[in-house]
């Protein structure tokens, strides 16, 4: 019976641990197939899929009688200007650009704050770094960092131009580059296009490794974080594609895309830089990697293939902002946003576990119905735990009962293990006639346990990435944000070698003992030294073993299974005391 259960505990160690992966590997199953934009859509300038309304109009400006002259090299043209920041303020951004290389150095999210100041989604490694860099040819190359001409269209959008010139073997080509910032009021969304113009009638020849530009986003995306672990610190890359969502893992630090794609996404746990092209037909690349004062960056380029007119303007649009349902989902309806944008499904890049994601949902909104009636997520939490400890009483009683009459048959157990002790068949047989007698399942204790494992892993995946908890206070001066782990003492910048642990965290020592309590109380002790022994060790490794696996995890989370912990501790304690009172009686 001993080497049953204690197999039936190690089973339930991996399937938990299985199911930590499968909840941060899978996401919810993408929307119904819809046509591709195709290219007669850069012509008409449909706006279906997403309302591209300054989609590239090379097509309308097309001048198939302008030369085509071959580039031997582009440089800076005419007058040069002077270097300067320039800012522009909405009711959710408050953006930062440098006019050398026209580069967007900062956009600081009004509504949304980290450490007590509006959060950063330009994390550089350096103050020369900034996101929309132009790069003539293709993402390799460096991108054009001379200062450009600025000028303020309206209060919401910022244009910058220079001239350049390609040198060909008939003497230099002049063009201008203009880079535009657009935005609305109150949208996360913002509008970045890109006018080639060239005003003698000839095609910029601008053909470096087939492309002539490469627009990108980099060198990574806020907030700040220490590491990425993979579970509550990562970069995820994902594109929509002819109505599919799909998720793209690096290969040696890069992967390109060279479908069509309605649009590309870097993925933070609660922020996200997602990039709507044009109908163009753009080559797409992410990469990752490291530099000087970034130990992760997460870039995102579009190539542009060769020009065709003389005057040529593409369109991009950017979602620079949290990973909110009632937010992206603004960018379906036309009437929801300053662009008039439809149907982009902006929402898919939204984490949900495809097996358990209904599950999720189902806790969401019960959790926020307990926040409605007392606005404290912390005490919405312990709710919701108490309710779910009622819905699942049936299973849970009729484990911890079983359980409890394991231990009170331990001496007749004991008996019979010692007569028998050099017969295992005699013995095995007056075992299962005892448990037959007594009418006790040997499992019962560990099955319906296991039972519990859907509601389990549907509640890690809660509160490890629900939107609403980020920066949310339960106990002022100590849990001060439930989406990431409590500190009562940090000795930073020191670390801990090899954890890399400079904070002490009392949530995880309180998992760890409730945990270690709640095992003892459901252990059947057995008189066998070595199977005691690894019952011992169960009961002391696996709580171990989840310490350091949780160390750094949201506090909401800790939260919940310290709760569920110590509910289970009464639940058991007040099963045992009705066994011994009716074997006493």
């Amino acid at each position: 019976m001993d080497k049953r259960t204690l197999l039936a505990v190690i089973l339930s160690t991996i399937v938990i641990s299985v199911g930590f992966m499968i909840q941060n590997t899978f996401f919810a199953p993408p929307h119904p197939e819809v046509p591709a934009v195709t290219e007669q859509a850069d012509a008409s300038r449909d706006t279906n899929a997403s309302d591209r309304s300054v989609s590239s109009n090379e097509n309308s400006q097309q001048q198939p009688t302008a030369p085509v002259l071959q580039a031997q090299g582009i440089t800076p043209f005419g007058d040069e200007p002077g270097e300067k920041m320039i800012s522009l303020e909405t009711k959710v951004f408050k953006a930062t650009f440098s006019s050398r290389g026209a580069l967007l150095t900062s956009m600081k999210l009004k509504e949304h704050f980290e450490n007590g100041k509006p959060l950063e989604m330009i994390w550089r490694g350096n103050d020369e770094e900034g996101a929309f860099g132009i790069s003539f040819g293709g993402p390799e190359r460096d991108i054009t960092n001379v200062p450009f001409f600025v000028r303020n269209i309206d209060e919401n959008t910022l244009e910058f131009y220079r001239e350049f010139a390609v040198q060909t073997s008939s003497g230099p080509v002049p063009f201008t580059l203009t880079k535009r910032f657009r935005f609305a009021p109150s949208d996360y969304l913002f509008e970045v296009s890109v006018k080639i113009e060239n005003s003698v009638n000839a095609y910029p020849a601008l053909d470096e490794d087939g492309y002539a530009y490469t627009l990108s986003f980099g060198p990574q995306i806020g907030p700040q974080v220490e590491k990425m672990d993979g579970r509550y610190a990562y970069r995820r890359y994902f594109t929509y594609e002819n109505g599919k969502q799909k998720n793209y893992r690096m290969k040696n630090g890069s992967v390109s895309v060279d479908n069509r794609v309605s649009w590309a996404a870097v993925l933070g746990k609660y922020f996200a830089v997602i990039g709507v092209p044009d109908a163009t037909d753009y080559d797409l690349l992410f990469t990752e990697g490291s530099e000087p004062g970034l130990s992760t960056t997460s870039r995102l380029f579009f190539s542009r293939p060769l020009l065709k007119s003389s005057v040529s303007e593409d369109v991009f649009r950017f979602y620079m902002g949290p990973k909110i349902s009632r937010v992206l989902t603004r960018y379906n309806d036309p009437d929801k946003n300053g662009f008039g944008t439809r149907d982009l499904h902006l929402e898919d890049v939204m984490d949900q576990g495809r097996l358990l994601g209904w599950l999720e949902v189902i806790m969401k909104k019960i959790l926020v119905f307990f926040y409605s009636i007392i606005p404290n997520w912390g005490v919405a939490i312990i709710l919701l735990t108490i309710l779910v400890k009622v819905v699942l009483f049936p299973i849970t009683h009729k484990s911890y009962e079983s359980t409890s009459k394991m231990q009170m048959l331990q001496p007749k157990m004991k008996e019979i293990q010692d007569k028998y002790r050099d017969n295992p068949n005699k013995m095995n047989q007056e075992m299962a006639e005892l448990y037959k007698r007594e009418k006790v399942n040997p499992m019962g204790g560990c099955l319906p346990m296991l039972l519990q494992m859907p509601m389990f892993i549907a509640m890690y995946g809660l509160f490890n990435k629900y939107f609403d908890l980020r920066g949310s206070s339960f106990i002022p001066g100590w849990i001060t944000d439930l989406s990431s782990p409590e500190s009562i003492y940090s000795f930073a910048p020191f670390k801990i070698p090899i954890l890399g642990w400079s904070d002490i965290r009392l949530l995880p020592m309180l998992f760890v003992a409730t945990m270690i309590l709640s095992s003892k109380m459901m252990q059947s002790p057995s008189s066998a030294g070595s199977q005691n022994s690894s019952m011992k060790m169960m009961t002391y490794m696996m709580p171990i073993f989840f310490f350091f696996f949780l160390y750094n995890a949201p506090s909401g989370l800790l939260v919940y299974w310290i709760v569920t912990n110590v509910l289970t501790i009464g639940q058991q304690k007040v099963i045992s005391n009705m066994q011994k009172r009716k074997e006493e009686g």
